[in-house]
């Protein structure tokens, strides 16, 4: 069950318009924000109307979730005679029947629900790395998901910094200055490394965007890709080549950068395999490596 704190505390015999209650609204606004700093776990909404918005304390935010897939609820919603509801993927999913009760749950839509749900609207959970977005209840993981206020961590090791990708690179730039390779765009530059080395991080020196050189070590060689630190994003990045050359052969990857948030997510897609006879015999990897300024375009 959720509990909201609206306005002033329970009726204590006087009317929200007595005298008593505006002589005493400010302090006791003063009382509430104090109350609610303490619990920041808490998540803080507000529901638009037509004039200007209430602010709502909401202790649990899962009511809003569809209790069946837990995603957040979007009309239309659905209810069995007993009050159970569910999302409308899940209610045509049941095949009409209520996982609760087995009563018909596709008869009924719970309007009350659909009313809370389209007008609230909640912080973006990246305010403290400088989001100042309030966005739909149901829009707020789809705004997250490529918020660029989204926290990034440093890919370095033995570093536990985490900002927004405009806050790491410049924590980069002042803290790790001799740990990253600068470069520019559009200019080929030559690239040495240890194949057991599993990153080496490179910053843009135009707008000191971040980029990783992975290096995944397989029992064939080493595969190597390129990433870039940031915020998710549906368009492609930006395009990069590696080349690595030895004894008149060549081997070349050109792709586009995925977007992280640190080091390496999952697998990788793209990627230069570098047969072990390839290295050096000071086991080193000598690349060439490009990255192009322009993002794939809308």
């Amino acid at each position: 069950m959720a509990k909201f704190s609206v306005g002033g505390e329970e009726d204590d015999g006087e009317g929200p318009s007595s005298p008593k209650r505006r002589r005493e609204g400010g302090e006791e606004d003063e009382r509430k924000v104090r109350r609610c700093t303490r619990y920041p776990h808490r998540d803080s909404v507000g529901i638009s109307k037509d004039g200007p918005g209430i602010s709502v304390t909401l202790i649990d935010p899962e009511v809003l979730d569809c209790p069946i897939c837990l995603e957040p609820l979007t009309p239309p919603v659905f209810q069995c005679n007993n009050g159970h509801i569910a999302c409308s993927s899940c209610s045509s999913k049941l095949e009409d029947k209520c996982p609760s009760c087995c009563r018909p749950i596709q008869q009924n839509r719970c309007l009350a629900i659909e009313k809370v749900v389209e007008s609230i609207k909640v912080s973006c959970q990246n305010a403290p790395y400088g989001c100042k977005e309030m966005i739909s209840y149901v829009e707020k993981h789809t705004h997250e998901e490529t918020c660029i206020y989204a926290p990034c961590a440093c890919p370095l090791s033995d570093c536990n910094f985490h900002g927004s990708f405009e806050q790491l690179s410049l924590h980069v730039s002042h803290v790790h200055w001799d740990s990253v390779r600068c470069f520019r765009y559009n200019c080929p530059f030559p690239v040495s490394l240890d194949k057991n080395r599993q990153l080496l991080v490179f910053q843009g020196e135009e707008d000191g965007v971040l980029f990783i050189l992975n290096n995944k070590t397989e029992l064939i060689g080493n595969a190597l890709s390129v990433t870039c630190i940031g915020p998710r994003s549906p368009k492609e990045g930006f395009l990069y080549d590696l080349i690595s050359r030895r004894e008149g052969c060549s081997l070349r990857l050109q792709s586009f950068t995925k977007c992280t948030t640190g080091q390496l997510e999952g697998s990788i897609v793209d990627f230069l395999l570098i047969p072990c006879n390839f290295c050096g015999c000071n086991g080193q990897i000598k690349l060439e490596v490009c990255i192009w300024s322009c993002r794939e375009q809308d």
